[in-house]
């Protein structure tokens, strides 16, 4: 019985200790000795229940004291952030609308000309001088281009700077010594064959000048003397050139091509009256709308031809600024009677400058050099219409002569007639002098087809003084 007693008061101790220690202490150490022995694996959030002698007691969780809250001081509101002021919104940059395309005024489709003023460079070669086995005909017309078709090689035209196209519509003429002699070599031959013709003759010098390159191509040239590019054979007579044609796209192709070959340019220039007398093969009066006898002037001529003769839509400018710039419309009349009896107006004449381009302009006559005091002659019979002072002429006279031409004298020291007084042929008018635009004494000597004076009407004085 002591004992049965000690060992339950010693019991009831470690019971009363073991229930005054807290629970978690019993866990930890419940677990270490687990742990330690290796058997018991107790997970660390898992509730361990106490164990007391009256059984198991159902444990309240521990309530956890909450420690006295520290009053929290409310935070002063932070002053509110100035809303920066938002940054002006970036315009947004408008996409660079495309430029819209101009449209293009519609066009009607241009058949290439045989360009008369800027043919090709002449080919370096021979001509083949053989008679091509071509049937003599009548000038072709292919494509409907010009008559001789398109430009051989080496009809190089524009190669004396004769003009120029400075715009869409605007055409200016350098008057050149080269071309001066051109048309004199051939302008009195085109003058008589224009008027049997019914034809311009400005407007036949004027083609020859674009189509021929002044004169220098080398088919215009000797032996040739093709000034209108005219294809075919002439009396039975060709000769063979590259030449540029083109096709139903536009597209240019060079072949080689037989153009006629005359003896002189009085042929070259009859052959090309009797195309716009005759006119084509279909079309007879294909040309008639530049004749004489159809038209009102020569304007008008070289408007028809524009499209006919040749594509070119400029080609009636090109041909009326040559016209107007060589004072071509003097070979259009026909020269009085008795013009070849004009004698010198001075003895033994000296020429010191021709007539047509020069220093940049165009020189209206012709001048003739002696000493001062000199005596200058009437030309011809007629009346004197001028006799008085002009800032570049100086002082001059003009006399109307029965035939209808007008000659004129100036730079003289002295006039020696009056306005109204009749002269006769070999008459002194005046004296030798350097007054006006001169720079030593000299006589300046102009014919004129009108008393006007006006320089479309003035012709080479060396054409009608009595050699």
């Amino acid at each position: 019985m002591k004992h049965t007693r000690k060992w339950l008061a010693i019991a009831l101790v470690c019971s009363q200790l073991l229930t005054s220690l807290p629970v978690s202490a019993a866990v930890v150490a419940s677990d270490n000795a687990a742990e330690e022995s290796g058997t018991i694996e107790t997970p660390a959030t898992e509730a361990v229940p106490e164990v007391t002698e009256t059984g198991p007691v159902e444990t309240t969780p521990e309530e956890s004291v909450p420690a006295p809250e520290t009053p929290v001081v409310p935070e002063t509101p932070e002053e509110p952030e100035t809303p920066q002021t938002p940054a002006e919104p970036e315009t947004p940059t408008t996409p660079e609308t495309p430029a819209e395309p101009t449209p293009e005024e519609p066009t009607a489709p241009e058949t290439k000309p045989e360009t008369p003023v800027k043919p090709e460079t002449p080919v370096e070669e021979t001509p083949d001088t053989s008679t091509p086995s071509v049937p003599e005909k009548t000038p072709a017309q292919p494509e409907t281009t010009t008559p001789g078709g398109n430009t051989p090689s080496g009809s190089a035209t524009n190669n004396s700077g004769t003009t120029t196209v400075t715009d869409a519509s605007s055409i200016q003429v350098t008057p050149t010594k080269e071309t001066w002699a051109f048309i004199q070599e051939i302008g009195e031959d085109a003058r008589e064959i224009g008027l049997e013709e019914d034809l311009y003759a400005s407007v036949m010098i004027a083609q020859a000048i674009l189509e021929s390159g002044n004169g220098q191509s080398q088919l215009s040239q000797a032996p040739y003397f093709n000034l209108f590019g005219i294809k075919g054979t002439f009396e039975g007579q060709g000769v063979n050139f590259r030449t540029q044609e083109e096709d139903a796209s536009g597209n240019y192709f060079t072949i080689t091509a037989t153009f006629r070959h005359y003896n002189e340019y009085a042929e070259s220039l009859q052959d090309y009256a009797d195309l716009l007398k005759n006119g084509l093969d279909h079309n007879e009066e294909f040309y008639k709308g530049a004749w004489k006898s159809e038209t009102e002037d020569y304007k008008e001529a070289t408007a028809y031809l524009t499209g006919r003769y040749a594509t070119d839509s400029q080609y009636d400018q090109k041909l009326n600024a040559l016209i107007e710039a060589y004072a071509l419309t003097s070979y259009d009349q026909e020269l009085p009677e008795g013009s070849e009896a004009l004698i010198y107006p001075v003895k033994d004449p000296q020429i010191s400058s021709s007539f047509g381009p020069r220093g940049g302009g165009f020189h209206r006559g012709v001048d003739f050099a002696a000493p001062m005091g000199t005596p200058i002659y009437a030309s011809q019979s007629g009346t004197v219409i001028r006799a008085e002072s002009h800032y570049s002429w100086g002082n001059y006279v003009a006399i109307l002569h029965d035939n209808g031409l007008t000659t004129l004298y100036a730079h003289n020291n002295q006039n020696l007639v009056k306005v109204g007084q009749k002269v006769a042929q070999g008459e002194v008018i005046a004296s030798m002098g350097s007054t006006g635009n001169s720079t030593g004494p000299h006589l300046h000597f102009e014919v004129s087809l009108s008393p006007t004076l006006a320089q479309d009407q003035l012709i080479d004085p060396m054409t009608v003084l009595n050699k």
